[in-house]
């Protein structure tokens, strides 16, 4: 351990007494990764790389502050973690820094007038759904990774839930936050449902995966558990007709909780165990909410999606995705081989480029890869996001795997971009897709984050290096 981290650790121990302090090396082990496809190749290829010095726990928001102030004055370097679930490389401790968990931070209540939830920043997704359906209601918020991502790290990294159209993004749920700044001051953004004064200090937080401050609570809307769910599911003639279909309805105003439209490869698992047409692509859609809302809802999307040539196959298909949504064992398979690696990479583009970028990104992944899936899950009124998977071999040792992760990483990204496609859709950049922040900013606009990144952490401690900061 660095000189400064250990005197640092000692007056948090001496003034701090409250504050837990993990140090030993099993402890520093668990949190030295998250799920990143590279920390798995780390583990398989020996002794482990990073490990921060030490592990902070403190049990509130001025515990929290007072940590932040000194550590401005020992000009030690900050992590905080959630629940470890992050993909992309934003919590790795290059450089020994110290981590701060914030799962002691539990608050939990609900307001029945205003129909808002507060959730301390170390609650999980399931914990807080659970929490809420006990009382009638629900925020809708279904991420893959809904039992171990944590609120304040979905805030930070603008999650997503399998639900998103009918009950929107991380982002779009938030109606206030608590944040400890780096440089130790509390800021609580007003939750007033709407303003006309000055710049919306939450959205800087949002999506800001720790650079600018610590999320501590979110006030999240939520609402009463739906009086009816059911599901449908269609084939199409290839993936362009589904495509038309969902953007129809969509644009008509009609948004059902869960849309997944899996093109013709990704489909035919599906396909071949459900007995489906061969070659074609598989809409999966839920819907949910006041029965008779959900009723016209199904019949019109029938209606669309018949006229754009598809073929209805009742609900079994799409009711099974649901009781098994929340599996990544595939990606898991190939990340565990030796050698092997696998990711999701997922990104957003308009209406009119998303076809060219699904196409150029499984074009541009074919030669490195044994798989690529691709399917459509979140949509929106002006374009749709896009999840590529990729599943790849290389027959060399681990070190082979960790290279081969970088390439695909690279082609996938540079086609998106290239296409009119983005970064990220909704698992953030962290290090891992820090290079490619200018591609989809520009230099002028990645230069404003460094100049917030400045104003607000002037010796640069918290999360360095995290969104290229």
């Amino acid at each position: 351990m660095q000189e400064k981290y250990r005197k640092f650790i000692e007056i948090i121990v001496r003034e701090l007494p409250l504050v837990g302090v993990l140090d030993r090396e099993e402890d520093r082990l668990v949190y030295a990764h998250g799920c990143y496809p590279v920390e798995y190749k780390w583990i398989l290829q020996g002794k482990y790389k990073y490990l921060p010095s030490a592990i902070l726990i403190p049990n509130n928001t001025q515990e929290l502050s007072e940590i932040m102030k000194l550590a401005n004055k020992f000009d030690v370097s900050i992590i905080p973690f959630g629940g470890g679930s992050g993909i992309v490389g934003g919590s790795i401790p290059e450089n020994q820094e110290i981590m701060i968990d914030m799962k002691r931070f539990q608050e939990f209540s609900i307001n029945t007038v205003n129909l808002t939830a507060i959730g301390g920043a170390g609650i999980t997704g399931a914990d807080f759904e659970n929490m809420l359906n006990e009382n009638g209601y629900t925020c809708g918020h279904y991420p893959q990774s809904f039992q171990s991502a944590v609120i304040g790290g979905m805030v930070a990294t603008r999650a997503i839930g399998t639900f998103s159209t009918k009950y929107g993004k991380m982002d779009d749920m938030i109606n206030s936050l608590e944040v400890v700044l780096p440089t130790g001051e509390i800021v609580n953004t007003h939750d007033a449902p709407k303003r006309s004064s000055g710049q919306e200090l939450k959205e800087l937080f949002l999506g800001s995966e720790g650079v600018f401050g610590i999320v501590t609570k979110a006030e999240l809307y939520i609402y009463p558990i739906a009086e009816k769910r059911s599901f449908e599911t269609y084939t199409f003639s290839n993936t362009e007709s589904g495509l038309e279909a969902v953007r129809n309805f969509i644009q008509k105003g009609i948004k059902p909780a869960v849309i997944r439209l899996y093109d013709e490869v990704e489909a035919q698992h599906k396909i071949h165990k459900y007995g489906f047409e061969r070659g074609h692509a598989l809409l999966i859609l839920g819907f949910e909410g006041l029965e008779e809302m959900v009723d016209l809802e199904q019949k019109i999307v029938h209606e669309i999606c018949m006229a754009f040539g598809a073929s209805h196959k009742g609900e079994k298909a799409a009711r099974e995705w649901f009781e098994t949504r929340f599996s990544t064992k595939k990606m898991l398979d190939y990340d565990l081989l030796r050698g092997g690696t696998s990711d999701a990479i997922e990104v957003a583009a308009p209406w009119d480029r998303i076809i060219q970028v699904w196409s150029a990104m499984r074009e541009a992944l074919a030669p490195l890869c044994d798989v690529v899936d691709c399917h459509f899950s979140h949509v929106y009124h002006s374009g749709s996001s896009v999840y590529v998977i990729f599943h790849s071999k290389t027959d060399g040792d681990d070190f082979e795997g960790e290279k081969r992760y970088f390439e695909c990483l690279k082609v996938a990204i540079e086609a998106s971009i290239a296409n009119g496609g983005n970064v990220s859709h909704h698992h953030g950049v962290g290090k891992s897709k820090a290079a490619y922040m200018h591609l989809e900013h520009g230099e002028a606009g990645h230069e404003v984050m460094r100049k917030i990144k400045r104003s607000l952490d002037p010796k640069g401690i918290l999360n360095k290096g995290v969104l290229g900061l």
